[in-house]
């Protein structure tokens, strides 16, 4: 399928919406050129619910009884949409509630949709369409289709995805690099009848974004007229409402909004707000908060485990919030730039990579120093040893990588980091640094995480630390998430090409004032898990958040250390606080699950991967060992099924659902997978994998669809035959 056949499809609905709403002739809205990497932010600005047209016999107003036989069809132009179109249904009401807790922020949002393109008696499957932002990953999905109808999600661990019969392997979506679609999240609902009023209702969790002093969390809320009912003003149908709670006793100082929000409460650490005034732009909404201060605070929060969970066991926070570094002094930096240049970066990934290393060339000061080592499977050094950032090196710098950095080649990259190592082991008056850029995965990763732990164990303190990017969906992400832990620095990943300048600047800034290095902890309970271990640094530019477990009770207070720019130690003892209101064993449940997942990966440890699917199941959040699967079911049966899993009971998802198609699907697109060795071996570039994710938005907007018997005659059949054609490869 193409890569803008989403947008196809999507331009397809809107000149049907605009004849349906206004009537008259039909007339394509003007719609700007655009490439696969942007299909779904183009088209995508805020939760959207389609009707998926495939048969023009079911289009039409509500009141219209269905025709099947075509007696009295509607009249159209030559020029009608070529379906299948997506028909954006009518917004009746939303309400949105955020609520950010330190670092991360959970938006639950509940909405009406008005299925009123479909004629009455006919059906036709719709599709939920959810942009994400910033790693976002969707907990849990309701929608009450009326009539006792119930479509909702769970997650199960993989084996017994494949056990209620999907068509084909479970594992299907993960081996494609083009499945997994940070973005978007998509759902197909089946069969719903014309006239009906959804009830949706979702709530994701995501991570709030930290740019000069300031965490924020964006809600897209961008709403097409065309789903707004007519001559309805935005600020009568949507309510908003926000809770800050910071982790700390602190004052809480909140950002803009856009929207007028008034205050509703306050107390040291929180605040609730909601929408203030009869009017309310048209725009995303943005919640934010202030963390800099004059110098580092640390908090520690606490809660004690619930004996009736799957793990018992309690959990706590300690959060470190940085100085705004014009206040402070900070580290000098020696740093080696690895910059992948393998044929699969050609064209528009190693453009933006390497303008994204001029941006951190020019971000060092005049007292650092640096090299670059450019990689495929061979090495070319800018220098034989490290150069002093003067303006000189950095311009000599720029003009070498526009002639070395150009895509060729494959990819080895445990040469570049040895190489890097050398020349870093002989700074002890600056902190020293390796970023990592790579789009690929390669056959011998585990060697190389276990190799590089080694030499970081020999070299103690003084280590590399090593932070990584990956760029498409061939890298293998744990591989770099675990190089990055064991390296005591950052990880990121962009999976098109359009993101990669902005997030590489992001992360390149965020590493650029080390204030607090070589962290430890003293005085936690014995048979503590701690995440992440080893302790990053605390940069000004990315506050410092661990987590983890422990048995028995927390202690009064525990002590922690660093290491300060001037070599002197610096050691606070923190007082913990307990506090109920944090639903604690969430907030950080994405960083557990991909550091339980890493690990598993590379040690092959099956303890591990049994924790992290019980935590994806207690979640509901989705990883390597676990699927989201979707079913219709009742709202008696859904009650019945939610009681089973808070008791911890095995179920069997078949014991409780009910409809007339497809009573279970796997949902795709949500795992991320291992990334592809035999993808980089082919230089398979970064921008093709953009083009299928794009394009793959239909094939995977419903998942595998569990072989079942239809009773509801051929038109049901034809129809979601349809669908199902678009929905698979």
């Amino acid at each position: 399928m193409e890569a803008n056949s989403f947008a196809t499809s999507v331009g397809a609905g809107r000149v049907l919406a605009q004849q349906l709403r206004y009537g008259g002739p039909l007339d394509y809205p003007t719609m700007s050129p655009m490439d696969g990497t942007a299909t779904q932010e183009a088209f995508l600005t805020c939760p959207m619910v389609y009707a998926v047209i495939t048969d023009m016999n079911v289009f039409g107003k509500a009141d219209a009884e269905y025709d099947p036989y075509n007696q009295h069809p509607q009249t159209y132009p030559m020029n009608a949409p070529t379906l299948p179109a997506f028909v954006p249904l009518t917004l009746g009401k939303m309400k949105v509630k955020v609520e950010c807790h330190i670092s991360t922020g959970f938006v639950t949002m509940k909405s009406t949709w008005h299925v009123n393109c479909i004629r009455s008696q006919a059906s036709c499957d719709c599709l939920l369409a959810l942009p994400m932002d910033n790693q976002g990953t969707v907990s849990s999905v309701e929608i009450d289709m009326g009539n006792d109808r119930l479509y909702t999600t769970t997650v199960v661990p993989t084996e017994e995805a494949a056990s209620y019969g999907a068509r084909g392997s479970p594992d299907a979506e993960v081996s494609d690099p083009g499945a997994y679609n940070p973005k978007l999240y998509r759902l197909n609902i089946p069969q719903v009848e014309g006239g009906t009023k959804l009830e949706v209702k979702v709530t994701w969790f995501q991570s709030m974004t930290f740019d000069n002093g300031m965490y924020s969390l964006r809600v897209p809320l961008v709403f097409p007229q065309e789903i707004l009912p007519l001559e309805t003003q935005l600020v009568s149908i949507i309510k908003v409402k926000c809770a800050i709670n910071t982790g700390t006793n602190d004052y809480v100082v909140v950002g803009a909004f856009g929207n007028s929000m008034e205050e509703a409460e306050r107390e040291p650490g929180k605040v609730k707000l909601k929408k203030d005034g009869d009017d309310w732009k048209n725009q995303d909404f943005i919640a934010s908060y202030k963390v800099w201060s004059d110098g580092i605070f640390p908090n520690l929060i606490y809660q004690d485990g619930e004996p009736e969970e799957l793990d018992s066991r309690g959990s706590f926070c300690l959060s470190i919030s940085p100085p705004d570094p014009n206040k402070i002094k900070v580290f000098q930096r020696a740093v080696v730039f690895l910059l992948d240049r393998s044929g699969s970066m050609y064209g528009k990934p190693i453009e933006d990579a390497r303008q994204a290393l001029f941006f951190a060339l020019d971000s060092l000061k005049p007292e650092d120093s640096f090299n670059i080592v450019a990689f495929d499977h061979e090495l070319t050094l800018f220098s034989s040893q490290m150069e002093r950032a003067t303006p000189n090196a950095i311009g000599w710098a720029r003009e070498w990588a526009m002639t070395n950095c150009t895509a060729r080649g494959g990819t080895d990259i445990l040469g570049p980091l040895q190489q890097a190592f050398n020349f870093l082991e002989n700074f002890p008056w600056a902190v020293p640094y390796v970023f990592l850029i790579t789009d690929g995965a390669v056959s011998d990763e585990q060697n190389i995480c276990l190799a590089m732990q080694s030499r970081i164990a020999a070299l103690g303190v003084r280590s590399p630390r090593i932070s990584t990017f990956g760029i498409g969906f061939y890298c293998n992400f744990y591989f770099l998430k675990m190089l990055a832990v064991i390296g005591r620095g950052m990880s990121d990943v962009a999976f098109t090409s359009d993101k990669i300048r902005k997030q590489m600047e992001r992360m390149l800034v965020a590493a650029a004032t080390p204030v607090l290095t070589n962290l430890g902890l003293a005085g936690l309970p014995d048979g503590c898990e701690v995440y992440p271990f080893p302790i990053a640094d605390l940069f000004c530019g990315n506050p410092l958040i661990v987590s983890g477990k422990f048995h028995g009770e927390f202690p009064k207070s525990i002590v922690v250390t660093g290491l300060l720019p001037d070599q002197s130690t610096w050691q606070l003892e923190i007082p913990s606080r307990k506090d109920s209101k944090f639903p604690l064993n969430k907030i950080f449940a994405r960083q557990q699950l991909d550091l339980l997942t890493g690990q598993a990966w590379l040690y092959g440890d099956m303890n591990r991967q049994q924790e992290a699917v019980n935590l994806s199941l207690a979640t509901g959040l989705p990883c390597q060992y676990t699927r989201v699967i979707g079913f219709e079911t009742t709202r008696g049966q859904y009650d019945e099924f939610q009681n089973e899993r808070k008791q911890g009971k095995k179920t069997n998802i078949n014991k409780f659902t009910a409809g007339k198609v497809a009573a279970i699907v796997l949902v795709a697109g949500l795992v991320i997978g291992f990334g592809s060795v035999a993808a980089t071996l082919a230089n398979s570039a970064v921008e093709e994998t953009a083009e299928e994710a794009a394009g793959g938005l239909l094939e995977e907007g419903g998942g595998e669809v569990a072989e079942e018997d239809c009773c509801c005659g051929d038109l049901c059949g034809s129809l979601f035959s349809c669908i199902s054609e678009l929905l698979d490869f």
